[in-house]
């Protein structure tokens, strides 16, 4: 058989004769439009045109199937291929038509007519007059084709053309700026693109037995094809060296690789998305049953591939030696982008690797560390004593989650989409996990490697690592800070921090002799002892931190206490104003700490109780900042933010909020929340503002405010409708007359509200009722209106609560 299989290059090929595509096969598929595609295309062109450009030796394109019939050689495998080859020849000025026969291709397609046609005239003109024309116009080479004389309009409805088309652009804009180099160069290096021709009639096998081979084949998955990759790339690091003559990696390296991948590492996912579904299958119907364990089965695989390249861009992440490329492809880490790093990290290391003779890789060249890696996936890996593999971080309670749910912190960094926030607490704990392993045993002689973990054993270790990863999470989680790691530049910054931060702590445990495994409150010692800060890491959640590690020490009920805080989903992480206001005092902590929660959660039921009442309290909360401020999570806008702002004063944080407090804990403490909020606007309704009584007696004024923004002008309080006075803006004594109209049952034609935007007026509204016409506006200055009755003259001079005196006689009447 070995003699019958040689390897080819395209044009030993067309040597052989006429290449068709049968009928039987599919359309060309290449360079068809979607995300999947899109990736295997780019890796796939990429991969030629390094060869093509010499920057590669050569590549192999594995094997084409096929047989000569009818004065042509017509594949059976290697369809697609073959055609990108042949696209990739006629952009470098290959000689494509038939010899002797300048109408027709060398390769055409069977399939369809219009292939045919258009395979046969692409060959009669030149690619680089079409690159040349697409360069100077700023447009792709596609454009210019399809604008061609001679390119027939049904061609623009058949898939392999408009594939094709695809295709031309993508190497295109593969080569680049490469294309004034000499292609005669480029088309003697496309010799070096080769592939294994087997010829079926050499075996004496039917083409139509091959179809049926062929057809009960596994396509590899994007598991294996990753596997594939890693592997090949310890290969290549076992001929290589540093500078100082070690190898990159060994044959034991590889071997161990091998055995954790289909051993305990692929157990684990099975374990953890697989298991379950499998045993809940067991009674439903086989085929189904079928299709469901399939499905976790790839989801095992898929989680698995995630982690792996997520720790990949970590470790080249943290290396301060990266490429600017490299940089960006190792900081996206969302599940449809994750695939270009191991494209981007090969192409990084093209140029040492295209010399066959190199074997030493400077230190300044980046390259994975498959010891590290291994070491890695290891500590995240533990045995219980049920025999099951699991991740270390479901060992930690929910309190030092990412968000007030399930999810560990795990679960969280293999989510598709992943904030820099998720992604650098997960550094941090690996960042500890590496300081201070896990210390595993194992359950007899006979096993390879230690993977045993008694939780109940190593109670101080653990507690050591929540309460890294809790305080991590906390310092860096994005809701909590208003400078937000959201840039590649800033998250490389606060990285390099987080190896400094997890340095400094293991020189604390050295200097101070103390030890993990012993001691659960290492790691509140150290951060109660932190006395600098760290570039790119929110120092003001950092003195927070330290605060809090500083009062479990000193007393460890503020550790229950705590706990009984941050459980709270708005407090998650973060209750600086409560240490504030509490100035450290245990038992006003507590006071402050359930009067809070209270309101929150009432905040969180009926938002405008809350705001009747604080603006009733405090009538000038929303002047600082034109904020009453909202209960979400916006960095900008939410009551979250507000309670980590110190006032102006700089003395106490949330400063509006702790009055609130005060004034139920001094004057209403025995009552609920509701009760306090209703009977707090009921005792101070009659000295407010006459705008705020307006929103007092009708809430929902409130809504029109989306953002909950207020401004004042010349004495005038208007609400904007999104976050700035350029949006319309609604004067809310006008809102509270146009509510009242509706009310009472008011026909809505009888009466109008003018906004900041309305033509005919700026803030005013106008009300039909028994026969007359009442025309209310802000007069423009110290807080007046005017109202105009009819065609009588204007009156100018009301104060706010004249002209709902006023209108509402009217109204209500």
């Amino acid at each position: 058989m070995s003699n019958n299989l040689k390897k080819y290059s395209f044009s030993d090929l067309l040597k052989l004769g006429k290449l068709r595509i049968p009928k039987i096969q599919r359309d060309y598929a290449q360079g068809r439009q979607s995300q999947k595609v899109d990736e295997i295309r780019k890796v796939f062109v990429h991969s030629l045109l390094l060869v093509v450009k010499g920057k590669r030796p050569s590549t192999e394109l594995d094997f084409v199937y096929g047989s000569n019939l009818n004065n042509a050689f017509e594949p059976l495998d290697g369809q697609q291929r073959l055609t990108t080859l042949f696209l990739l020849h006629w952009m470098m000025g290959v000689e494509l038509a038939m010899p002797g026969d300048k109408k027709h291709s060398v390769f055409t397609y069977e399939t369809r007519n219009t292939s045919e046609e258009f395979c046969d005239e692409l060959v009669q003109h030149e690619a680089m007059q079409v690159i040349l024309e697409a360069k100077a116009k700023n447009t792709a080479p596609s454009v210019i084709i399809t604008g061609r004389d001679w390119f027939k309009w049904e061609w623009r409805y058949d898939p392999t053309i408009l594939s094709m088309l695809v295709m031309i652009d993508a190497i295109y804009n593969e080569m680049g700026d490469n294309w004034s180099m000499n292609l005669s160069v480029c088309r003697q290096n496309l010799e070096h693109i080769t592939f294994n021709l087997l010829n079926l009639g050499d075996f004496g096998l039917s083409n139509e037995l091959f179809i049926k081979m062929n057809a009960r084949g596994k396509q590899l998955s994007d598991f294996d094809k990753l596997k594939s990759t890693l592997e090949e790339e310890l290969q290549i690091q076992q001929v290589e060296t540093d500078e100082q003559g070690k190898t990159l990696a060994t044959s034991e390296d590889e071997e161990n690789w091998r055995t954790l991948m289909d051993g305990a590492w692929i157990d684990m996912f099975w374990h953890k998305y697989a298991r379950q579904r499998i045993i809940d299958t067991e009674a439903i119907e086989p085929e189904e049953r079928r299709e469901d364990r399939l499905k976790v089965a790839k989801l095992s695989e898929f989680q698995f591939k995630k982690l792996l390249l997520r720790l990949i861009a970590l470790q080249l992440f943290e290396n301060e030696n990266i490429s600017e490329k490299l940089a960006e492809a190792s900081y996206n880490l969302e599940e449809t982008k994750i695939d270009n790093l191991l494209y981007a990290y090969i192409d990084s290391l093209t140029d040492l690797r295209s010399d066959d003779q190199h074997v030493i890789v400077p230190v300044t060249t980046l390259t994975l560390d498959f010891k590290q890696l291994i070491k890695d996936v290891n500590s995240l890996i533990f045995k219980a004593a049920d025999d099951i593999y699991y991740e270390i971080s479901c060992l930690l309670p929910e309190i030092s989650h990412i968000d007030k749910d399930e999810r560990s912190l795990f679960d969280s960094f293999l989510e598709n989409k992943i904030p820099n926030d998720v992604e650098l607490t997960f550094y941090a704990m690996l960042l500890f996990l590496r300081a201070f392993p896990v210390f595993k045993t194992k359950k007899s002689e006979d096993e390879v490697m230690p993977w045993y973990f008694d939780k109940a054993s190593h109670k101080p270790w653990l507690k050591n690592l929540e309460s890294w990863v809790r305080a991590m999470r906390n310092i860096l989680l994005n809701d909590n800070n208003n400078q937000r790691i959201d840039k590649i530049s800033y998250s490389q910054e606060a990285t390099l921090s987080l190896k400094q931060m997890i340095a400094d702590l293991v020189a604390f445990v050295s200097i101070q002799g103390m030890n993990i495994e012993e001691d659960g409150m290492v790691v509140k010692k150290f951060l109660g002892s932190l006395d600098k800060t760290y570039k790119r890491i929110d120092n003001q959640s950092l003195a927070e931190e330290k605060l809090k590690a500083s009062l479990i020490l000193s007393n460890e009920e503020w550790e229950r206490e705590i706990d009984t805080a941050e459980q709270h989903p708005y407090l998650w992480g973060q209750i600086r104003c409560l240490l504030n206001w509490s100035h450290n005092d245990l038992d006003t902590f507590k006071e402050y700490t359930r009067k809070l929660i209270e309101l929150l959660n009432s905040i969180n039921d009926n938002s405008l109780a809350y705001y009747s009442a604080i603006l009733v309290l405090v009538p000038k909360c929303w002047e600082e900042s034109n904020r009453l401020y909202q209960y979400n999570k916006d960095r900008d806008n939410s009551i979250k933010r507000y309670m980590r702002e110190l006032t102006k004063e700089k003395q106490v944080y949330g400063g509006n909020i702790k009055i609130l407090i005060d004034n139920w804990i001094s004057n209403y403490s025995d009552m609920p929340v509701k009760n306090f909020l209703e009977r707090l606007v009921a005792d101070k309704i009659k000295s407010s503002a006459s705008w705020i009584q307006c929103i007092i007696k009708n809430p929902t004024i409130l809504d029109e405010a989306w953002n909950k923004r207020i401004f004042c002008q010349d004495g005038h309080t208007i609400l904007a409708q999104r976050k700035t006075r350029d949006s319309h803006c609604f004067d809310p004594v006008f809102i509270y007359l146009r509510n009242i109209c509706h009310e009472n049952g008011i026909a809505p034609q009888k009466f109008k509200l003018y906004d900041s935007k309305s033509e005919e007026y700026e803030h005013a509204f106008l009300l039909e009722k028994n026969s007359h016409k009442y025309l209310v506006e802000w007069y423009g200055k110290d807080g007046c209106y005017s109202i105009k009755v009819d065609d009588n003259e204007v009156v100018i001079g009301y104060t706010p609560g004249e002209v709902v005196s006023f209108m509402e006689n009217i109204i209500i009447s």
